[in-house]
């Protein structure tokens, strides 16, 4: 295939992400919107419990990450190393559509429409609410999804260009799959407890997120993959109101692979850099910065490595080569970041309607 070629590849997935972009805080907005309406009077129960459970379950991927992988990295088994990406594919053209508003913002007029039409008996507002709820579903499932094949295409095309994936495993390939294996195991093991230990079940959902999941590991981007984890996460879970609101919702504050990728990188680069290993102490007060720092994430390629920027600097020290490895790496690793993102999605949506219903004894 001639450059010309893969470079007009890469623009038309370009394009069709800034589509599926520009379209989801309409997405977002209309079902979050259904989905807390539909709770009618017990809205409120759903606002509870989210954002708490949102701050455990990250907090949980954090001090997972450091009790599976510091036994490891404290060997010295693994170094770090500078790896520099050659022969960037440019898209051969481009078209910018910038959203009418940001997906945080959609998401909370969402929260706050719905709690006060779970509220009101106005038929009118009902009616709306189910016009947009419609209109959401047909760019979903009739445009989005049909246009997905086309827009991964420009993405492998470019990873196969800049040869990242062959880079990545032949330099860092112990580190990264210390981390697949870490976060995809944190994963599968919840969502095994989590389908009452059945087996058959547990990979039954994940293969229902499987294309969301195909979608981070090639575009780089949970967002454009919010869309298929909606989907798939209607299959997973007895209400499908849930899945259309806890997903859009936490899609950019629940990034659990992130938990696992950046903690895992800055702690490899001390051991490489000749750093004091932290004790847990120290890791438990980044966890807990981290924890924060989720609600700032943006789910855009490195996006999460620019926010921890500064974490990393004023808990552990890390100098100014440091930061930029941390940045450099983390952007390399993350297709297997953003996928494991994606997958915690649709986990989180099962144990969020787990807890919910256990809590305030809901029938789904």
């Amino acid at each position: 295939m001639s450059p010309i070629i893969r470079s007009n590849l890469y623009a038309v997935s370009l394009l069709l992400k800034n589509v599926i972009v520009f379209v989801l805080p309409f997405i977002i907005f209309s079902f979050v919107m259904n989905g807390v309406s539909s709770f009618k009077g017990e809205s409120w129960k759903v606002i509870l419990i989210l954002v708490p459970l949102v701050c455990v379950s990250n907090f949980s991927g954090f001090i997972t990450s450091y009790i599976c992988t510091s036994p490891l990295l404290k060997t010295g088994f693994i170094n770090i190393s500078k790896l520099d990406v050659k022969n960037v594919l440019e898209p051969a053209w481009s078209i910018n559509l910038v959203p009418l508003v940001k997906n945080d913002v959609a998401m909370m007029a969402g929260v706050a429409c719905g709690i006060a039409s779970s509220f009101s008996k106005n038929p009118a507002i009902e009616k709306a609410n189910i016009i947009l709820s419609k209109a959401a579903g047909f760019l979903l499932k009739k445009v989005i999804l049909v246009i997905l094949p086309f827009f991964i295409v420009g993405f492998i095309v470019k990873m196969k260009h800049e040869e990242t994936l062959s880079l990545v495993i032949k330099e860092y390939s112990l580190l990264l799959g210390v981390l697949t294996v870490v976060a995809y195991g944190y994963m599968f093991i919840l969502m095994f407890f989590l389908s009452s230990s059945n087996l058959r079940t547990s990979f039954a959902r994940f293969k229902n997120l499987l294309p969301g999941v195909l979608i981070g590991l090639f575009s780089m981007s949970s967002a454009a993959a919010i869309p298929s984890t909606i989907e798939a996460s209607e299959k997973n879970l007895k209400n499908k109101n849930i899945a259309r609101f806890v997903v859009p919702a936490t899609a950019n504050m629940h990034l659990l692979g992130d938990c696992f990728a950046l903690p895992i990188i800055g702690l490899a680069l001390m051991v490489s850099f000749g750093y004091k290993f932290p004790t847990f102490y120290e890791y438990f007060i980044f966890s807990l910065y981290g924890v924060v720092a989720k609600f700032a994430a943006a789910g855009i390629p490195g996006g999460s490595a620019i926010i921890f920027i500064p974490i990393f600097e004023s808990v552990f020290n890390f100098s100014p080569t440091m930061l930029t490895a941390v940045t450099a790496i983390y952007v390399l690793f993350d297709p297997i970041a953003t996928s494991s993102n994606v997958f915690g999605h649709g986990v989180f949506a099962v144990l969020f309607e787990k807890v919910y219903t256990k809590i305030f004894k809901v029938k789904t």
